[in-house]
């Protein structure tokens, strides 16, 4: 008996070390541990971590890999990523606080205030750089619509690299108002939160947001007590994976409102639940419920789309197609507008972070989902239809999305 027993000992030790690589915490979602389990042994990827909350707040996980690459502690929810645009929506949160406060208008011309803003200059198509007097307001800088671009979303600003610019950002593409087009317009919203609140998005995001929902490993600069659980993050190419510093060497100089912060799933989940609530937590409200409603009403222009005139492929650090270009735009997110999506339900809100990081809230239906990995380039398709294999899950598993 002894013997049977010491020979089992090697293989008990190697299923406890293979649970917690693997881990799984248990909701009312129906997904499958095992389906995901395959998928994740199949795949190259390093490590992930998924989760979602239902309307009745019971919350599941999944977790695969580890937290650093080629080490064996197992990653969690409670580690911290660089969630880059997933900032995004947080930065919404805030602005609009500001406009339930009365002290900014979402229509309000940022000119005077924002004069920096105000004076960058358009680059048209033929190359030439012109004013415009037309004011930008805080509704375009959150809809995409302000004419603001990335180098990755646009080749005319991939491409426009002046030695003399002494201009805040980089050109923008066109009138506000005119199209959609994704940018750096959330990093202009986040200084506009700035000035009005007087308080840097630090500070604003604790007092108001990250503080109050307990979402203590979210920040721009993570405390040094906190800095060892940021996980691993690179690139991967025809190669396979290098990784990049995991630890960052400096603290943020600015506070980049679109894309600046490290967090947790687990805090992230928290902020998406306590928008499912109509933006209430334990102690109170973080936005009022019309104003949460907002969040997930179009703010397009009738007629106008995501029709954001992308190259067919991504630019690097961005591989394969842009988001659905029929979708529109809340005031932090796209929409799903089709009644024909495979998984999602029409008016279900999605966004993700470059670092393959993607989330989908349906408010109508009570149920957020949270995907994490982190590596470039975005887009990655294994990431990615990991990604959607979970969503289907948690939707269909519920009995959500359309048929």
């Amino acid at each position: 008996m002894k013997n049977i027993k010491s020979l089992l000992l090697p293989f008990l030790f190697l299923f406890l070390f293979l649970s917690a690589l693997v881990g799984c915490t248990a909701g009312n979602q129906e997904t499958d541990s095992q389906e995901l389990s395959e998928y994740f042994d199949a795949s190259t990827l390093p490590a992930a971590v998924m989760g979602s909350v239902s309307a009745t707040e019971d919350t599941e996980w999944h977790t695969f890999g580890p937290s650093v690459w080629d080490e064996e502690e197992a990653v969690t929810e409670d580690h911290i990523f660089r969630i880059f645009s997933m900032t995004k929506a947080i930065t919404s949160v805030a602005a609009m606080q500001l406009v339930e406060q009365g002290l900014i208008g979402l229509d309000e011309p940022l000119n005077e205030l924002m004069p920096e803003l105000a004076s960058i200059p358009i680059l048209t198509e033929s190359g030439e750089l012109v004013q415009s007097d037309a004011p930008v307001t805080l509704r375009q800088l959150l809809t995409h619509t302000a004419g603001f671009g990335y180098d990755f979303t646009s080749e005319r600003l991939a491409a426009f690299n002046p030695d003399d610019w002494e201009y805040a950002d980089k050109p923008r593409l066109f009138e506000p108002g005119a199209r959609w087009h994704y940018g750096t317009s959330t990093d202009w919203a986040g200084k506009v939160v700035e000035k009005v609140s007087g308080q840097d998005l630090e500070t604003y995001f604790r007092e108001n947001i990250t503080g109050p929902l307990g979402m203590d490993r979210t920040w721009f600069n993570v405390p040094d007590s906190l800095k060892e659980n940021i996980v691993s993050w690179g690139t991967r190419d025809s190669t396979g994976f290098s990784e990049y510093d995991r630890i960052p060497q400096q603290p943020a100089a600015e506070y980049s409102g679109g894309g600046g912060l490290y967090g947790s799933p687990a805090d992230y989940l928290t902020f998406l639940t306590c928008l499912l609530n109509d933006g209430q937590y334990e102690n109170g409200q973080i936005l009022q419920p019309e104003t949460v409603a907002m969040l997930f009403e179009n703010q397009l222009p009738e007629g106008m789309t995501m029709d954001h005139n992308l190259p067919e492929e991504g630019l690097p650090p961005v591989v394969g197609a842009f988001p659905d270009e029929t979708d529109t735009f809340g005031l932090a997110w796209a929409i799903e507008a089709s009644e024909d999506e495979d998984v999602r339900s029409k008016g279900a809100a999605y966004w993700a972070g470059i670092a393959n990081s993607y989330y989908t809230i349906d408010r109508v239906n009570g149920i957020a989902v949270v995907y994490f990995t982190q590596f470039l380039p975005f887009n990655d398709k294994e990431s990615h239809d990991f990604y959607r294999l979970y969503e289907e899950q948690v939707f269909s598993g519920m009995g959500i999305g359309n048929e």
